[in-house]
């Protein structure tokens, strides 16, 4: 999948159907009360909130490439202004079902999702640079 090659349709259906279920997913679940996880690791709570937010961070974006492809040098930043007021609402409103807000909780779920968008937004620009290279217009 790289390059200004269309994403099959089979995939930008998958995409566009994934991300609203996997959203409100993540959204019950981290409003289940006194939700406790055993993960057989240390800080199973911080280790959830960093893959389920990176999950998040990379469904948003393979979902808006079903729309555009390649993305805009813009989309990273508005993807994650998006993710990141998201994750924080998210944390906040778990204290209204009984579980804590923690700043540690949020800054784990953002830092799994400006993960995943830096290594998404590294591929963009890669795809970018080679397309020009070789003389082509790739976007921008």
């Amino acid at each position: 999948m790289g390059g200004s090659a269309a994403m099959s349709p089979r995939w930008a259906h998958w995409y566009r159907r994934a991300l609203p279920a996997y959203w409100l997913f993540v959204f019950c679940c981290t409003h289940f009360p006194r939700l406790k996880l055993d993960l057989g690791v240390g800080s199973p709570d911080k280790l959830a909130h960093v893959v389920a937010f990176s999950l998040l961070a990379f469904l948003l974006w393979r979902f808006a490439e079903t729309f555009r492809r390649p993305l805009s040098g813009r989309f990273v930043w508005i993807a994650a202004v998006i993710l990141l007021v998201y994750a924080a609402i998210d944390e906040y409103t778990q204290q209204f079902v009984g579980r804590g807000v923690e700043m540690r909780d949020y800054l784990y779920g953002a830092g799994g999702m400006i993960a995943v968008l830096a290594v998404l937004e590294c591929q963009r620009r890669w795809v970018v640079w080679r397309g020009r290279a070789k003389g082509g217009s790739a976007g921008g």
